[in-house]
């Protein structure tokens, strides 16, 4: 732990080199290392247990390394890598496989990264346990008002679910069972839902699916599924659902299972992803991020044809593309318009209706293709109301309003 501090300080200016310092990287910062499932051997296809059981950075460390990182011009944090941050210096961890968590430690974690901090622009977290917060939901939600009061918005508490299958929980010794992870994602949904001041949320789940497990069957795709299902139907909040298949790491026990339900259950897995884009992504993240959503602090990023594609710095990203082509590495403020599978359509906010090209005209509700080209004809307007006489609805010209600045 000393050596990790005194490099971690020392070295802190290296960030200088990357090409995207200083307004475009995040650095992670590690508070612990070890898993304190570890005595119990941890999930079947993770490394983190082989590291033993938790061993803590303190919290005048952490903040020291945030101190000198903030000093060489970093804005963007990430306080990563952990197995769960709300275990974090937790009692009896090493000796429990659930120790109870430390909220009075975690405040003092987030107090001092900001004021080691103070202008950050993007301060957040990665994953938990949600085996954690369902048995301490009263230490966790203190937990969650502490981070909620130093981090910035649109954070995300990266949940291990792995699978909801109980036949595939057992054998893999995952963390939690289906009704472990639907009370943490209420208590993250309850404390972390209202939105914050770039637009999102403030801190909600994202959960992380595994499959190719031991025990894994195709009853297991259909009660993954009933879950999400319940999550919905439940008006609950996601930031991101995570499907993946396992890699069957050296050194873990799936090395023994190998990849032969990756191979069995092939076309149930792709069937299982476009099952669940198609009905529980796209109108959870409609649900998400309504229409008409202000985002700030969108970085333009890269070009698809005429669509100028961008995401807000931080963890798990909303993909945003932007009709029309805007220039790249810049920040600018967003309305949302629609939505794809795992991405948004946005304009930028406010528009400037005189210079404004056609493809980020016609992506606005309720204009499309042929009042774009009113709109462009009669181009420049000088006042709203020189707008408004110029479309054939006066309430879509409006509505338009709401999008565009004129005098």
């Amino acid at each position: 732990s000393h050596s990790i501090q005194k490099f971690a300080v020392s070295g802190a200016r290296i960030v200088t080199q990357h090409p995207f310092f200083p307004d475009f990287l995040i650095t992670e910062i590690e508070t612990y290392r070890g898993c304190s499932r570890s005595i119990t051997g941890g999930c079947s296809f993770c490394s983190e247990p082989s590291k033993g059981a938790p061993s803590f950075r303190a919290v005048g460390d952490i903040c020291r390394e945030v101190t000198a990182l903030y000093t060489a011009g970093v804005r963007h944090f990430r306080i990563g890598n952990q197995p769960c941050i709300f275990s974090y210096m937790a009692k009896d961890a090493g000796e429990e496989e659930f120790p109870r968590p430390n909220p009075k430690v975690l405040h003092q974690l987030f107090q001092g990264i900001h004021a080691a901090a103070p202008d950050a622009c993007t301060l957040h977290i990665d994953n938990a346990n949600p085996g954690i917060l369902a048995r301490y939901p009263q230490e966790c939600k203190q937990i969650a008002h502490s981070i909620i009061q130093y981090h910035t918005a649109g954070d995300v508490a990266a949940l291990g679910v792995e699978s909801v299958d109980p036949v595939v929980i057992k054998k893999n010794n995952l963390k939690a069972t289906a009704d472990e992870v639907f009370d943490a994602i209420t208590l993250l949904n309850d404390v972390g839902s209202q939105r914050g001041a770039n637009g999102l949320p403030e801190l909600l789940p994202g959960l992380n699916f595994v499959f190719g497990l031991d025990g894994e069957t195709k009853k297991t795709f259909d009660l993954d599924y009933e879950f999400l299902k319940k999550i919905y139907d439940s008006n609950l909040l996601l930031r991101r659902i995570n499907l993946r298949q396992v890699i069957p790491i050296p050194g873990t026990r799936m090395v023994l299972v190998g990849e032969k339900n990756i191979r069995k259950h092939k076309a149930a897995f792709q069937r299982f992803k476009r099952l669940v884009r198609q009905t529980i992504e796209r109108p959870l993240l409609e649900r998400l991020v309504p229409p008409g959503t202000l985002l700030k602090a969108v970085c333009t990023e890269t070009y698809e044809g005429k669509l100028t594609f961008g995401r807000q710095l931080g963890s798990y990203p909303l993909l945003i593309g932007i009709p029309g082509v805007y220039p790249l590495h810049r920040f600018c403020d967003v309305k949302v318009v629609a939505y794809g599978y795992r991405s948004l359509t946005a304009v930028p906010f406010p528009l400037d209706v005189n210079t404004v090209p056609r493809e980020t005209l016609e992506a606005i509700p309720g204009v499309g293709r042929k009042r774009a080209i009113r709109i462009l004809a009669k181009r420049p307007f000088h006042t709203k109301n020189d707008f408004i006489n110029t479309l054939d609805d006066q309430s879509v010209a409006q509505a338009i309003l709401g999008y565009i600045h004129l005098p």
